[in-house]
């Protein structure tokens, strides 16, 4: 039993530290900043709609408008580790994503227009722009 415990709390203070490395780097923080807001977003949805009924158009605006808060303080304080004047950021960062509702627009509807498939287009869209925000984000919201 004691090498079981070993072995376990080995795996552990591996797994610790294997966390720890990745996530010195702001791109890696970035990332699980965009996975945690996607858990948000569509957690929100469904308590929203699925368990309270709100009606759809207005639960999926709720929910955006609650990852939108995770995000970009998830971004701000830990992704990014920026101080600074927070209203010059957030209206940076809605200038941000305002841009990517029209970039992604536009490139899942450009790529559908070539033959690829709608999802496969979206996939694409968000790997790309996931990329650009990264830098925009590095570069001139969060500095």
């Amino acid at each position: 039993m004691r090498a079981v415990r070993s072995t376990v709390s080995e795996g552990v203070r591996v797994a610790s530290e294997v966390l720890t490395r990745a996530t010195r780097s702001s791109a890696v923080r970035f990332l699980i900043a965009g996975v945690l807001s996607f858990v948000a977003d569509a957690g929100l949805l469904y308590v929203l709609h699925g368990l309270l009924h709100v009606w759809l158009p207005l639960a999926t605006a709720l929910a955006f408008a609650g990852a939108f808060v995770v995000n970009f303080g998830l971004n701000r304080v830990w992704a990014f580790q920026a101080g600074g004047a927070v209203g010059r950021q957030l209206f940076r960062y809605v200038c941000l994503v305002v841009a990517n509702l029209f970039a992604t627009v536009a490139l899942v509807s450009g790529l559908a227009a070539l033959g690829l498939p709608y999802l496969v287009a979206k996939a694409c869209a968000t790997a790309l722009l996931a990329v650009v925000n990264y830098v925009v984000s590095r570069k001139w919201i969060f500095l």
